[in-house]
């Protein structure tokens, strides 16, 4: 599968990257033909396998190709354990799947071979920074490589975009703001921040955030959750579209001037909280984590197809084809096999290899 219209950064060699990285020239004010579709993905946290494998089977239910996979924010972008925050200790011992990121970073042979299956078949994960993730470890990929998208892995299934960068993506200028509104390192990066103010209005297509625009909803105590700061970045760069994370529900659509802004849930919310014990005992795929736009008619969806309610199995040999036998069987992607040999499973509690 062709993904070449996936994306391109708006360097000054106007590159474009396919999923197997050869580069290719493009005009700058291309666009495709006919319509393209955009899958976004909430809050991750770890669980980049189920993000893989959800975007595998939505193709499948669907009878659909997607020309592009963005994540919000949150994807738990971190080089080992050690480096993970307070919460990613605390989620990460009683869920094992979020430490699949670190997986992704050295796979098994056969995982490896489950991921270049999934690169066949999908466009590249491109992701911004949320607040849980490794910014220090991410920016010195970048120093490294590009910088403004550079592969986080070794087989480039996971591409981070720098904050206030402006990329082609499925044909829409897009822009991206990763953190959040708050004091301290978490912040909105400042130069970022200018940079995509200082932007000409109606020059972006679409914006990505981690955080949401003030006032989306509010808190257990009633308080009014979002970023001012957003809702001015939003006012003042009238895109068609804004999609963001960070507070674990669908909230949407709201309308801001032009700007449709929709908020994605958690894409697997923990099995449980202080507040729900038993929230996500499966450690299945949320309603209303995933979004599906097509940039022809410029519709946004929330997914909530009956697949999700299913386990999501996630274990399959390779040479028997993968990817499932059909919408209403199991689910199986990226992989390969017995989990301790190197698979991977939905379930929380599955060995990990």
């Amino acid at each position: 599968m062709n993904h070449r219209s996936a994306y391109r950064w708006l360097t000054p060699y106007r590159r474009a990257i396919s999923n197997q990285g050869r580069a290719s020239a493009w005009p700058l004010n291309e666009r495709q033909p006919t319509s393209l579709l955009v899958a976004f993905l909430g809050d991750v946290h770890g669980c980049v396998l189920h993000a893989l494998g959800a975007a595998l089977t939505l193709q499948r239910y669907r009878g659909i190709t997607l020309d592009a996979l963005v994540q919000v924010g949150d994807l738990g972008a971190y080089p080992g354990p050690e480096r993970w925050d307070e919460a990613g200790r605390r989620f990460g011992a009683t869920a094992p799947a979020q430490r699949d990121f670190f997986r992704l970073l050295d796979p098994t042979p056969d995982l490896a071979d489950g991921l270049r299956f999934a690169l066949g078949r999908l466009p590249p994960l491109t992701f911004v920074s949320g607040n849980h993730e490794d910014h220090e470890w991410l920016a010195a990929l970048h120093a490294a490589g590009d910088p403004a998208v550079t592969p986080v892995d070794p087989l480039g299934v996971c591409h981070h975009v720098t904050c206030g960068s402006i990329i082609e993506l499925a044909g829409q200028r897009t822009a991206f703001l990763g953190r959040i509104e708050a004091p301290g390192k978490m912040d909105f990066d400042p130069a970022a921040y200018d940079r995509l103010m200082s932007t000409t209005p109606g020059d972006v297509d679409i914006l990505i955030t981690h955080d949401g625009p003030y006032g989306m909803s509010t808190d257990r105590r009633g308080n009014p959750q979002g970023s001012p700061k957003l809702t001015a970045l939003i006012d003042h760069l009238r895109p068609r579209l804004h999609v963001s994370g960070h507070y674990h529900h669908q909230n949407g659509p709201r309308r801001y001037g032009p700007t449709l802004s929709y908020a994605l849930a958690q894409l697997v919310p923990p099995k449980s909280t202080q507040w729900e014990p038993s929230l996500n005992p499966r450690q299945q795929i949320a309603p209303g984590s995933i979004g599906l736009l097509d940039t022809d008619t410029h519709t946004f969806e929330y997914i909530h197809d009956p697949w999700l309610a299913d386990d999501l199995d996630l274990t399959w040999p390779v040479s028997q084809g993968g990817a499932g036998a059909g919408v209403a069987g199991r689910r199986r992607v990226a992989g390969g096999g017995d989990p301790a040999a190197g698979g991977c499973s939905s379930r929380a509690d599955a060995p990990l290899a």
